[in-house]
């Protein structure tokens, strides 16, 4: 994960978040639960992987793409932090997330970002998404591979259908390296100006948000909902 994406995850968590019972899913190495060490944070971690280390008492093997062995209403928060992309179905586990979060939990998502301007020139010419390998041999079952884009705005939809509600699009700092795409983002954002004119209020911010330099200049994305 990116030291940038990391930050923004933190810096919410640590600065902006009432301390609560939080389950870490996939937790991979467990970053996020050495962050965590405050006593007032009860931490739960999962991974597919049966071979990551149980750094924390509360560790299970858990597959995504089944029903999670957790209780309704069980959590204040759940992290799925590059998650989303390695499973084949976000509709089951985005319910799944609703079911065990209690009410007015916290679901945070990052994943990488299709939005990005480097990923939209990519899908341009090769066909896929940057991060996103053309399956010319499909992967074995198990393997570690990003399968699964998330649009933001089908993330956004998709999490409301199932209850939960967006909080914010959090930003994430911008390598300076992205900035020498700032004018072909500004040619962009005028296109989809006059492209949203004639469309209501509601769906030019929906639009506009899609379309801000966080979104088009950053390789991931991290999102907050909140449980209706």
């Amino acid at each position: 994960m990116q030291a940038n994406l990391k930050q923004s995850i933190i810096s919410f968590l640590l600065s902006n978040a009432q301390p609560g019972k939080i389950l870490d899913i996939p937790c991979g190495n467990g970053w996020l639960y050495n962050e965590l060490k405050d006593d007032a944070w009860h931490y739960y971690a999962a991974d597919m992987d049966p071979a990551t280390p149980c750094f924390s008492r509360n560790f299970k093997s858990v597959d995504l793409n089944k029903s999670l062995p957790y209780d309704d209403n069980s959590f204040d928060y759940i992290a799925c932090l590059e998650g989303l992309e390695h499973i084949e179905n976000e509709h089951h586990v985005l319910r799944e997330f609703h079911r065990i979060l209690r009410k007015k939990g916290v679901l945070l998502v990052s994943t990488p970002n299709p939005l990005n301007i480097k990923s939209r020139m990519r899908f341009f010419t090769m066909g896929t998404y940057r991060g996103f390998p053309h399956f010319v041999k499909m992967p074995s079952e198990g393997e570690h591979v990003h399968m699964s884009p998330i649009n933001l705005s089908f993330l956004i939809s998709f999490a409301k259908k199932y209850g939960l509600s967006l909080n914010k699009v959090h930003s994430i700092k911008i390598k300076p390296s992205m900035y020498r795409y700032v004018l072909l983002c500004c040619v962009k954002k005028i296109i989809t100006y006059l492209k949203s004119i004639s469309k209501d209020k509601e769906t030019q911010v929906f639009i506009n948000r899609l379309d801000s330099f966080n979104i088009l200049l950053n390789d991931n994305i991290f999102v907050s909902f909140q449980k209706e």
